[in-house]
């Protein structure tokens, strides 16, 4: 699926959504792609499409779940029954909520996520929280889940408690300075390895704790080449949806949330709501007025350079 054909989708689901009297809550570039938070009101359905052409439908299963499953099959010419052994299958995969990968459950733990990697404007930012048998109880008992699931009001809510309860730390790298080390590094995985490795090393000053479980984003290599003496001799846990753990997800709030806050600082500072995401149309539009009041050197304060919006908004 090339770039024109994954942007026909996306705004194939806008308008479904619109027709529905849906709510896309958030949309964001994610690896390979893009994510569109979709709620009816009840239920919260993040829809993940893939440059590869497949599409991601996570979240609880359900009404809403089962109308995306029925519109994307029908866009494809899929039945949206059952198939017989061998013919055609939709690209759509059901992940249900309560993913669990690998269960640390009661184990003592850091947990570490970040956010920011897919929005255009703003930082991006690490989440580490410890956790352990104890705090883990209290935060299932607050509702603590991924923070893609959640409104930002909540979100922030959560996010106090979670700060209240668990030892943490949350590294928030301005747009200024994370131009600065991708202009070095090349390469985002590496940046992320960096801002993970900051943040765990940093919560172990704190904690003593032999393992954490980080949100798979790229080669364990990465990570593990970063670590300073005292983080290698913990055992560092990737794997894919990782929120499913409760150590994860709280990190996950809390970087989130600081992003979220962060964002709204430099929407202040330029007199613009900047909006989140990077497929969002009203994103060039708002760059270029931007580049317009102020020249082209205020998108290092504010945006992810390497992101192929950039090129859009200087365009003109």
């Amino acid at each position: 699926m090339n770039g024109p054909e994954l942007q026909a989708n996306i705004d194939a689901l806008r308008e479904l959504v619109q027709s529905k009297g849906w709510t896309i809550l958030d949309e964001k570039e994610i690896q390979s792609g893009n994510q569109l938070l979709v709620t009816d009101g009840i239920t919260r359905i993040p829809c993940s499409f893939f440059n590869s052409g497949k599409v991601l439908i996570q979240g609880k299963p359900g009404e809403l779940q089962r109308q995306l499953k029925t519109w994307w099959d029908t866009r494809n010419g899929l039945s949206s029954e059952p198939v017989a052994q061998g013919a055609a299958q939709s690209s759509f995969v059901e992940i249900p909520a309560t993913i669990t990968a690998k269960n640390h459950t009661g184990k003592p733990r850091f947990g570490l996520d970040e956010s920011g990697k897919g929005d255009y404007f703003g930082p991006l930012v690490i989440g580490a929280v410890f956790v352990n048998e104890q705090t883990e109880d209290r935060l299932i008992t607050l509702g603590v889940r991924d923070s893609k699931l959640l409104s930002d009001n909540r979100m922030l809510e959560l996010a106090e408690q979670i700060k209240a309860i668990c030892p943490h730390f949350v590294v928030p790298i301005e747009p200024k300075r994370y131009n600065e080390l991708y202009d070095r590094v090349k390469n985002l995985n590496r940046l992320l390895a960096w801002g993970h490795a900051w943040a765990l090393e940093s919560l172990l000053e704190k904690v003593s704790c032999n393992l954490a479980i980080v949100d798979k984003f790229g080669d364990e290599s990465y990570l593990r080449t970063v670590l300073k003496e005292k983080g290698r001799q913990i055992t560092v846990i990737q794997q894919t949806h990782a929120e499913a753990d409760s150590a994860v997800a709280a990190a996950s709030i809390l970087a989130r949330a600081r992003f979220v806050q962060l964002l709204e600082q430099l929407s202040k500072k330029v007199g613009k709501t900047l909006p989140k995401g990077a497929s969002d149309p009203s994103i060039v539009v708002i760059g270029r007025e931007l580049v317009a009041e102020h020249g082209k050197d205020m998108l290092n304060e504010i945006a992810k350079l390497h992101f192929k919006t950039t090129d859009a908004i200087l365009q003109s």
